[in-house]
C-alpha cells in the first residue's frame, strides 16, 4: 500500500471526510475529484483509494496532489474487493461527517454545504442526501426489464432518494417499500456509519447498510439535484451479472435478493420481517422477474 499526501500539508481538522473508492476509473475520476475540490464548503479532507487499478487512474489522482493539500491518495498493492475499499476509506476518515463519492459521480458545488447544514440543524437526522440525476444512457439499459415487470403489474424501481423519517418501525417500513438504493451515498455522521457498516458483499448490500444506519436515526433529502451519476461500476452491471458474480447457491441465483432477505431476518429480527413480509415478497418477486428478464434480453442479443 502506497500513501501520498498533497503538498503544503498544513494540519487542519476537517469537519467532513470525503472518500472516493476507485478501480479502473480513468474515464471519470478526474471530473469526480474536481467536483469535490470545487465545493463551497472547504473544511474537508478528500481520501482516494485506488484498488490496484490497471489503467491510468493512479496517474490522474497523483496529479491532484500538487494542487490541494486536503487530498490523501492511497494505492493498494492488490485489488482487495469493493466492500473492503469502501470500509478502508471509512476507517481512514477523521471528520465528524463522512460521504462516499463514487468515481463515476459528480457532486455539485453546494452538495457538502447543504447536507452538513441540514445535519447540524436536525439532531434526529443521521444522514442526508440530495436528489440524484442519473444518466439517460444508464436508465435506457433496462427497458426490457421495465416492460416485463409492467406485465406483472409491477414497476421497475428507479435509482432515487427519498426522506426516511418517523419512528424506527416507520423508517424501516418506508425504506423496504421503496428501496432507494442510492441512499448509501448520503452524508452520514461518521461514528453511526462505522457502527452500521456491513462487511458482506451481496446483491442489495447498499440496502443493508442503509437499514443498519436507520437504527440510529432519520435520513433526510434535499429536494434538489446536487448529484449527477454516470454508473459504470457494479451498479451498472445489471442484476444477472451481479448475481452470477456474488450468488452462493441455487436459491440466490433464482431469487437475487434472497441473501438480503436472510440478512434482514438475522440483523433486523423476525418481528420486522413479518411486519413487512409484503415488501419482502415483492422484493423476491421483483428480483426473480428482473433476473429472467435479463436472461431473455441477453438471449435475444446472442
Amino acid at each position: 500500500m502506497e500513501e501520498k499526501l498533497g503538498n503544503n500539508t498544513n494540519s487542519h481538522n476537517p469537519k467532513i471526510s470525503v472518500g472516493i473508492p476507485v478501480y479502473n476509473g480513468e474515464k471519470f475520476i478526474r471530473k469526480s475529484v474536481e467536483s469535490v475540490l470545487q465545493q463551497t464548503y472547504g473544511n474537508f479532507e478528500l481520501i482516494i483509494s485506488d484498488n490496484a487499478s490497471t489503467d491510468s487512474t493512479s496517474d490522474v489522482c497523483t496529479e491532484f496532489l500538487t494542487k490541494d493539500s486536503r487530498i490523501k491518495f492511497v494505492r493498494q498493492d492488490k485489488n482487495m474487493g469493493a466492500i473492503w475499499n469502501f470500509n478502508f476509506l471509512l476507517q481512514k476518515a477523521v471528520g465528524e461527517y463522512f460521504v462516499w463519492v463514487a468515481a463515476d459521480t459528480i457532486i455539485l458545488p453546494e452538495f457538502l454545504e447543504r447536507n452538513i447544514n441540514l445535519l447540524e440543524s436536525q439532531d434526529k437526522a443521521v444522514g442526508c442526501i440530495s436528489k440524484i440525476k442519473i444518466a439517460h444512457t444508464y436508465v435506457d439499459k433496462f427497458k426490457t426489464e421495465k416492460k416485463i415487470l409492467k406485465k406483472f403489474g409491477l414497476v421497475y424501481r428507479p435509482y432515487d432518494t427519498l426522506p426516511i423519517t418517523g419512528n424506527y418501525m416507520e423508517r424501516i417500513r418506508k425504506y423496504l417499500k421503496h428501496f432507494p438504493w442510492e441512499m448509501a451515498y448520503s452524508v452520514y455522521r461518521t461514528e453511526a456509519l462505522r457502527e452500521s457498516f456491513v462487511h458482506d458483499f451481496f446483491v442489495g448490500f447498499d440496502a443493508s447498510l442503509a437499514l443498519n444506519v436507520l437504527k440510529h436515526g432519520e435520513i433526510q433529502v434535499i429536494n434538489e439535484f446536487l448529484i449527477e451519476s454516470f454508473p459504470t461500476g457494479a451498479s451498472s452491471e445489471g442484476i444477472m451479472s451481479l448475481t452470477h458474480r456474488l450468488a452462493k447457491g441455487n436459491t440466490a441465483r433464482i431469487f437475487p435478493f434472497y441473501p438480503l432477505t436472510k440478512w434482514c431476518i438475522k440483523n433486523l429480527g423476525w418481528k420486522i420481517f413479518f411486519r413487512n413480509i409484503d415488501h419482502f415478497l415483492r422484493l423476491g418477486l421483483d428480483g426473480m422477474i428482473i433476473q429472467f428478464a435479463s436472461i431473455y434480453k441477453n438471449s435475444k442479443k446472442a
